[in-house]
């Protein structure tokens, strides 16, 4: 089970299955730390069944980004291979081109798009013409550099998250509390989703600083990535 509850999205949840299962890709858009990240995650599992999600980190180099989709789509091909070294061409070519090992509908989730330009765009094309695409636009890119993205992905206007809702995030302090025996008050839980102000961020970051000074009933060892 995971220390952080997902609480508050179920909309937006709604929104991305449904685009994925009508065959349109998504961008989501937010500052960071709003939860885009964690969206797109719970998503993934929530169609785990009849879908692959592979999750690539554009912040990482483009040879890096290749070869994390060409990992993660091709696990058996990369078992095999594992000792050789492709070249940047050669990773993009087989992701591009290679036949799937998996029949099932594949999704890349491009988290951390932070810039736009021709020969990327060209890429995602490329890339939307065989799979579907989940985009993490961050939020400072301009409004027309997100239409762009859309175009090129074949996807509806970006989704961009704000902070949760106050019920929604007095439930993540109630539900932090039941899991990690904190036994946060009514009191403590409306202080806690006043401080925050329904930020996921602020929110992890509040109950990380909880498990930090030991102050659940039973044990907790190291600390669970943090929403983005």
């Amino acid at each position: 089970m995971s220390p952080w509850p997902f609480v508050g999205r179920e909309r937006e949840s709604a929104h991305v299955r449904a685009d994925l299962e009508a065959g349109r890709s998504v961008v989501l858009t937010g500052i960071w730390g709003i939860g885009r990240t964690s969206l797109a995650r719970h998503v993934a599992n929530e169609m785990a069944k009849d879908w692959i999600f592979v999750f690539a980190d554009c912040e990482r180099g483009p040879g890096d980004v290749w070869r994390d989709l060409f990992a993660a789509i091709f696990p058996r091909a990369q078992a095999r291979r594992w000792n050789q070294v492709r070249s940047l061409k050669w990773t993009r070519f087989r992701v591009l081109n290679q036949r799937l090992e998996d029949p099932r509908r594949h999704v890349l989730v491009l988290d951390n798009i932070a810039q736009l330009s021709a020969p990327r765009l060209e890429v995602l094309r490329r890339l939307r013409e065989r799979y579907l695409v989940v985009a993490i636009a961050e939020e400072f890119l301009p409004e027309q550099a997100k239409g762009t993205l859309c175009t090129a992905l074949w996807a509806r206007s970006p989704l961009r998250l704000g902070p949760l809702r106050r019920t929604a995030t007095m439930a993540f302090f109630e539900e932090c509390s039941r899991r990690h025996g904190f036994e946060y008050g009514a009191g403590e839980v409306q202080g806690l989703a006043r401080a925050t102000s329904g930020f996921p961020l602020g929110m992890a970051e509040a109950i990380a600083a909880q498990l930090r000074r030991g102050a659940t009933l039973g044990s907790s060892s190291g600390l669970p990535a943090q929403p983005r």
